[in-house]
């Protein structure tokens, strides 16, 4: 519990002092390059900690924290399952009140000043929407298993390798409330300044754990069915990629109830985790779900 609770302190206060620095000194659009260069960097700040740590306690750096490249179906399906997920979003999120599906991307293009609407609209009208939304899954699934699998391996690294390590004598939905609760609090200085849900901010910091927390039991899950860290990189690079196409195509609504980070996403993720339940109690019936984290885990 020891190194546990000494990753979190450390992970928290680093990230937080950083953020705060950034902030202060006036990074807070967030669409813009500047901010885009800092989140990116942000991600990496967990395996830093996870590392400091190994070295505190005269450990091997990256021993033991389940970095394999060793290839099985798990790491398909790690990149397989957030494209699923978000789909089943943009259907759920169809059936709350005052919002609509729009393939024209009218949800997105209101957003725009005049004159870039104006411009995109024309540009999209030269492709059928079937056109583009196969690029933005082509897309994703290039980034989701390259660029945004790297940048996830710098959070994962963290929460799904060391932290998850340290909590292995605890059983699989503690862990994954533990974890889920500090990966979510972790985002906070980011979500006050936008992040997320430009519009709820504050909320938002809350919405943003609940999140975390749902996001967590499938990816640790995967995780210790692959034998490897790497499956949870590629399930975050790849959840990052593909996740706007769950907003993209919805008119209504806010960012409280709308795409993976919505009411519409938690709905979507408490059936997939109830489907993950599931297949590990009566097909495979390994019980996963029910054990201490220990007894399948490295």
């Amino acid at each position: 519990m020891k190194k546990t609770i000494q990753f979190i302190i450390l992970t928290c206060t680093v990230s937080w002092v950083i953020a705060g620095t950034v902030i202060l000194l006036g990074i807070r659009n967030t669409s813009s390059i500047k901010y885009t260069i800092f989140a990116a960097l942000y991600m990496f700040l967990p395996a830093i900690c996870s590392i400091i740590l190994q070295v505190i306690h005269k450990e091997k750096p990256f021993r033991n924290l389940g970095i394999s490249f060793r290839f099985n179906r798990w790491f398909i399906i790690a990149g397989i399952a957030p494209i699923v997920y978000s789909f089943a979003v943009l259907r759920i999120n169809m059936l709350f009140p005052n919002t609509s599906f729009s393939a024209t991307y009218e949800g997105l293009l209101s957003k725009l000043p005049p004159e870039q609407m104006e411009l995109a609209e024309k540009q999209l009208s030269q492709f059928p929407p079937v056109f583009f939304l196969l690029i933005q899954v082509f897309g994703a699934i290039i980034a989701g298993y390259t660029i945004n699998a790297l940048a996830g391996f710098g959070e994962e690294l963290g929460w799904r390798g060391y932290l998850l390590k340290s909590l292995s004598h605890k059983n699989f939905m503690t862990v994954s409330l533990i974890i889920g609760i500090v990966w979510g609090l972790w985002h906070f200085p980011l979500i006050l300044i936008g992040h997320n849900y430009p519009q709820h901010p504050v909320i938002g910091v809350g919405m943003m754990v609940i999140f975390c927390i749902l996001l967590t039991p499938m990816m640790i899950y995967i995780v210790m069915k692959s034998k490897s860290v790497i499956t949870a990189a590629i399930f975050h690079g790849m959840n990052n990629a593909i996740a706007g196409i769950s907003i993209l195509y919805i008119v209504g609504g806010n960012d409280i109830t709308n795409g993976i980070t919505g009411i519409a996403g938690f709905i979507t993720l408490i059936l997939f985790n109830l489907g993950f339940f599931i297949f590990d109690k009566y097909i495979t019936k390994e019980n996963i779900f029910t054990n201490v984290i220990g007894e399948y885990w490295i």
